[in-house]
């Protein structure tokens, strides 16, 4: 099951999960044709809350 955060900002940062099971910590940013991002390495899928 893919995680799903709810998000203000368009810029996000992801580490995975805590301990062996993280990744290394990146950055990404939601652009402004679309209302989420997709991390590449864990799948977490960050919505930019109240996006139109």
């Amino acid at each position: 099951m893919t995680e799903v955060t709810y998000v203000k900002t368009r810029k996000v940062s992801c580490s995975g999960e805590e301990g062996v099971e993280g990744h290394p910590k990146i950055y990404l940013e939601i652009n402004h044709e679309e209302d989420h991002v997709i991390c590449p390495y864990c799948s977490k899928k960050f919505i930019l809350k109240n996006a139109k």
